[in-house]
């Protein structure tokens, strides 16, 4: 039997496959094929993990935070000179082909998309007598989320890409990039077949599905898709799958939901799960979240300092007296004298703003020894944001319902020990933002929302609209496609 099922085939987007070949002509001896691995469910399950495994790879979540927070008014680089200088072109708008965070997303997105496809495909053609311990049918849904998550993480932040709905065959290698409409018209497709068949959330054992993919995530993640469509009434409905089914509730402290004792909490609807791994330490092998070594104060331990908050985050906190919010996301040298060691605090330097970011922050008894192992979940998902998802979309949707908007406002304000939104019309869109920033600062929205909402000439220095929307395609996959591949207008 011939296979392309090739292990390092690399078709010019990142995307890698199953069998290691050199000549297609020839079975390679002992080759994993999905026709010889997909056997038991133990196979099926192990398939979906390697998807999840991509999810939580430090090079990807890193763009969560270098583009949606760094690129906006909220952030900035900072770290060391040399990391300053190296990123200074991407926070005035100008973005090098090059960058290694741009070719990070693209690789590590189509990577998760293959291995999902992978295992859609391989659990599909399996017998159903085959599982016991696990739901067929829920572990492919798990599988389509991903796919679309990844395609929604590429589409937003290059525009037209390629769409891949299969395990890529040589055939593929010439594949050219799809329509964004066309991307997000299979995204919509894959989350409203997985949002069918997942369980919610308490048809589950949290203590051992913790992290895992559930019904409200994909309405969850749908009501963000669809705002970034403008298809505000849908964005409406999916949010309110949410909100309706009642699996979810605010916790009352703020702040709680960004420690480790806060994870898998009731507002929690999506997070990649971390832990200090006891037998792995490399940068790529291992279940920690390098994050909070990077965030952490140059100088702390073996902090970076990078992802520093501007005073301007801090000013638009204090505009609204708003302490609950602030204090829980701006990090001030004054926490850190109080919490860290007197002997580290001393070697504190390269404060280029005076705030570090409290959301990725771990007190010293807490750091794992190896430094890149530490515990701390990412979130992705929260209640707060289906919320807001749901108010924005009450307001600029054709079927316009001020009064519900602000019902779900008010419960975020309320939290945050703040009066309620009174504005009505445009006022109220442009509440909805400011009140995103605040809510959800430092978590990787801020840029992506203001783009959204069409403010971004406005309230970035520097932004030229038409051209900075998004980034370019990595220069490394154009030139392996031959081309075929083609690079954003500038």
């Amino acid at each position: 039997m011939k296979t392309n099922k090739i292990l390092y085939l690399f078709i010019g987007i990142g995307i890698f496959l199953m069998n290691s070949c050199t000549d297609l002509d020839k079975e390679k001896l002992g080759a994993m094929t999905q026709e010889n691995f997909f056997k038991s469910e133990s196979d099926a399950y192990q398939s979906l993990t390697a998807a999840y495994s991509d999810l939580k790879d430090y090079r990807f979540t890193w763009t969560f935070w270098a583009f949606g927070d760094i690129l906006s008014d909220d952030a900035t680089y900072s770290g060391s000179d040399d990391d300053v200088s190296a990123y200074a072109r991407m926070e005035n708008y100008d973005y090098p082909a090059d960058n290694g965070r741009v070719l990070n997303r693209y690789v590590l997105c189509y990577r998760a998309i293959n291995k999902a496809n992978q295992a859609i495909e391989g659990i599909e053609k399996m017998d159903n007598s085959l599982f016991s311990t696990y739901n067929k049918e829920q572990l492919i849904a798990e599988a389509l989320f991903i796919r679309a998550f990844a395609h929604h993480e590429l589409v937003k932040c290059y525009g037209d890409v390629p769409l891949f709905t299969h395990t890529p065959t040589v055939a593929d290698k010439g594949t050219t990039r799809t329509p964004k409409a066309q991307v997000y018209e299979q995204i919509e497709k894959d989350l409203e077949a997985a949002a069918k068949v997942l369980p919610k959330r308490s048809e589950t054992n949290y203590t051992t599905y913790a992290g895992r993919i559930t019904q409200g995530t994909a309405y969850a993640l749908l009501s963000r898709v669809y705002l970034f469509e403008e298809k505000f009434d849908k964005a409406k409905e999916a949010a309110y799958e949410v909100i309706k089914s009642n699996e979810y509730k605010l916790v009352d402290d703020y702040g709680f939901q960004f420690t480790v004792e806060g994870e898998h909490c009731s507002e929690s609807i999506f997070e990649i799960t971390h832990y200090d791994s006891p037998n792995q330490s490399a940068a790529t092998n291992n279940n920690g979240n390098f994050h909070v070594l990077m965030m952490l104060p140059f100088g702390t331990t073996y902090g970076y300092g990078i992802n520093q908050p501007l005073p301007a985050l801090a000013a638009a906190y204090d505009e609204i007296g708003d302490t609950e919010r602030k204090d829980a996301t701006l990090l001030t040298p004054e926490d850190l004298k109080e919490w860290e060691a007197p002997e580290d605090y001393t070697k504190l330097e390269r404060n280029r703003t005076g705030y570090y970011n409290q959301k990725y922050y771990l007190p010293p008894t807490q750091r794992s020894k190896e430094i890149r192992n530490n515990q701390l979940n990412i979130k992705v998902i929260r209640l707060a944001e289906v919320y807001l998802n749901y108010a924005e979309a009450c307001t600029r949707g054709a079927t316009k319902d001020e009064a519900e908007a602000k019902k779900y406002l008010k419960l975020l304000r309320d939290r945050a020990k703040l009066p309620p939104i009174t504005s009505t019309g445009d006022a109220l869109v442009n509440d909805i933002l400011k009140e995103r920033r605040l809510e959800l600062a430092m978590e990787g929205f801020r840029f992506w929302d203001v783009i959204r909402f069409g403010k971004a000439p406005e309230l970035f220095k520097g932004f030229v609209k038409g051209r900075d929307e998004i980034l370019p395609i990595p220069q490394d996959e154009i030139d392996k496609s031959n081309g075929s591949i083609t690079q954003n207008p500038r």
